[in-house]
């Protein structure tokens, strides 16, 4: 039976979401399987959840050890949204002591967390995606020279970051640079990009037999400006799966989502967002660990497609072993 470390925890604000992602993957993985542990990541500590008790991990082989006996992993199963579970760290630690993942590798995932290097990269590769401006802290800029560029309304984000935690929708110039502190206030780097006034959808995508495989999409339909934190996990927005677009707009966000997974390099389950406006979809964001709680999108879409949890949970792990 393959033991399998479920990662939680990270650096950011993230990590109370990426919790209740990794405890949703604990009460739903086959245990006829596979032998789950919860390990809790955090800058000061690492440690293993063993019968209720908090075993700390041994960094130089990513162990622990109860009662005398180490107990090592075949697999780590990553929930951890956010440093250093989403940009490359963790994964390079883990592939350093030759322990399989669940997500992409150090490249794929270092790319995904920058919002702009990988709008860079989709936009060369013909991907069509919202004009945007890189702002660094330290730096000197403008709110007009940014408007030149991006108009009005815009979205001012982090460019590494989740959750929606310092985003701002922005449709007033005087209102631009208290949106930028607040975005700077979560990361070095802010992306602000042209606002997309259309229809919000999202879709998942999943490694089957060794072939990305677009789950049915999800419309976002909020009550707020964006879909933002309140939206996404304080119930403010309805999740419609399928999406009410038509056909050929779906069947195109499939196929899209799809040759995105293929073009980054990515591995096990994602989750892309984009904008509709006149039937064309922009690509908004690339998710390469999305939630995974009982809130989140893509169980909604795995189990409209007849995958339950613990199918989905199986799917991923399956392919990191493979």
């Amino acid at each position: 039976m393959k033991r399998v470390a479920v990662l939680y925890g990270g650096y950011s604000k993230e990590s109370v979401i990426s919790e209740k992602s990794a405890r949703n993957v604990m009460n739903h993985i086959d245990r006829s399987k596979y032998s789950p542990t919860l390990v809790y990541i955090d800058r000061k500590v690492w440690h293993a959840i063993d019968n209720d008790r908090k075993i700390p991990i041994d960094k130089n082989d990513f162990s622990y050890t109860v009662d005398g006996k180490k107990h090592r992993f075949d697999l780590a199963f990553n929930m951890i949204h956010g440093t250093p579970g989403e940009d490359g760290t963790l994964q390079g630690y883990l592939e350093m002591l030759g322990i399989l993942h669940t997500t992409g590798g150090v490249l794929n995932m270092a790319l995904t967390f920058d919002k702009e290097a990988t709008k860079a990269l989709l936009a060369r590769q013909g991907f069509t995606t919202a004009a945007s401006k890189l702002l660094l802290k330290h730096e000197t800029y403008s709110a007009s020279g940014i408007i030149e560029k991006v108009g009005l309304p815009c979205f001012v984000k982090p460019n590494r970051g989740g959750s929606s935690f310092g985003a701002s929708k922005v449709d007033r110039s005087e209102n631009l640079l208290f949106a930028i502190e607040k975005a700077f206030a979560e990361d070095d780097e802010v992306l602000v990009e042209t606002y997309i006034e259309g229809i919000e959808v999202t879709c998942g995508v999943i490694t089957h037999s060794g072939i990305p495989r677009s789950l049915p999409i999800t419309e976002i339909v909020t009550e707020s400006d964006f879909f933002d934190y309140e939206a996404k996990y304080l119930g403010k927005s309805k999740e419609i799966t399928p999406a009410r677009i038509p056909d050929d707009v779906y069947s195109k966000i499939q196929q899209i989502s799809e040759q995105i997974f293929a073009v980054l390099n990515c591995r096990g389950m994602i989750r892309i967002d984009y904008l509709i406006r006149n039937q064309i979809p922009f690509v908004i964001e690339v998710n390469t660990v999305p939630g995974f709680s009982e809130a989140s999108i893509i169980p909604q879409q795995a189990e409209v497609d007849g995958i339950s949890k613990k199918e989905l949970i199986s799917l991923v792990i399956e392919g990191a072993l493979a």
